[in-house]
């Protein structure tokens, strides 16, 4: 996932990138077929991470998980060029999707990361990647993804340094 480089504004951004990225890695390899992956010593079953073919069917993707959360729904749209997802406020997401190759932004981390934002915004006023943010995420990859996801990424969080 291509990330960008941190600001002062959001000082903990650059350290959510990479457990996101190094948890990313994780779940690729469940994806690809791995057997339990080794998280804080002990030997867990991670989900394989969906991957979205299309805008419409991410959008069906939110639309489902964000029910029963008291926010409102989310817009996914395209974004152009391919350097990076966002949410932007009220509640938005901007994902690129390539005409060719492979849709890096279509797979369920990067959702998952984004609809954190969206929730963190709306149930907490946050808008970085601030404890808020790290809450929102743990609580949501636990709620979708399950327990053993959630300490996956709560390791390579603390890993990297992030605080919650």
């Amino acid at each position: 996932m291509p990330r960008t480089a941190t600001s002062s504004r959001d000082a903990q951004r650059s350290r959510v990138y990479a457990g996101e990225d190094a948890w990313g890695l994780r779940l690729d390899a469940a994806r690809q077929g791995a057997g339990r992956a080794v998280v804080a010593g002990s030997a867990v079953l991670l989900p394989a991470e969906v991957r979205f073919g299309t805008l419409e069917a991410a959008q069906v993707y939110c639309a489902q998980h964000l029910r029963g959360w008291d926010v409102p729904p989310v817009q996914l749209r395209e974004r152009r060029g391919q350097a990076g997802a966002h949410w932007e406020a009220p509640g938005t997401i901007a994902l690129p999707v390539p005409e060719h190759g492979t849709p890096w932004a279509l797979r369920e981390a990067v959702l998952l990361h984004e609809m954190a934002h969206h929730l963190a915004f709306h149930l907490d006023g946050g808008r970085d990647h601030g404890r808020a943010f790290v809450t929102r995420m743990l609580e949501l990859v636990d709620r979708v993804l399950g327990p053993e996801a959630a300490l996956a990424l709560r390791v390579d969080y603390a890993e990297a340094g992030v605080t919650a």
